[in-house]
C-alpha cells in the first residue's frame, strides 16, 4: 500500500498586502514542486476575503516535516516574505495534513 499526504494550510493576510501576497503565491506555486508537492491549490476562503486556503500533496512523512519546517520560517527566503503579509505572522498558519493510503 501507499501513503500520500494531504497538506491544508489556511491564513488570513493584511488587506494592505494582497497585491505583494499573491506575487508571493505565484513564486511558491513555481517552487512547490522542487519540494516534490503538487497538486497545489491556492483560493481565496468563500466566507471570508482575506482568508486564503492552500492545499497540496506530499509523498512522504518526511517531505511534509520538512516542508512544515520551511513554510514556518521567517528565514526562508522566499516562504519567509509570506510572514509580512499574514496576520499575526506565520506562526498564524493553521496547518492540517491527512494521511491517505491506497
Amino acid at each position: 500500500m501507499k501513503n500520500t499526504l494531504h497538506i491544508h494550510l489556511e491564513y488570513e493576510i493584511k488587506q494592505n498586502s494582497k497585491p505583494r501576497y499573491k506575487q508571493i503565491m505565484n513564486d511558491i506555486a513555481e517552487t512547490l514542486p522542487q519540494y516534490d508537492a503538487f497538486n497545489f491549490h491556492w483560493e481565496k476562503a468563500e466566507d471570508d476575503s482575506n482568508r486564503y486556503i492552500e492545499t497540496f500533496v506530499v509523498p512522504t512523512e518526511s517531505h511534509f516535516h520538512a516542508l512544515k519546517r520551511l513554510r514556518m520560517s521567517r528565514r526562508h527566503l522566499l516562504f519567509g516574505l509570506l510572514d509580512e503579509c499574514i496576520c499575526g505572522g506565520l506562526q498564524e498558519i493553521n496547518l492540517i495534513c491527512l494521511k491517505t493510503e491506497y
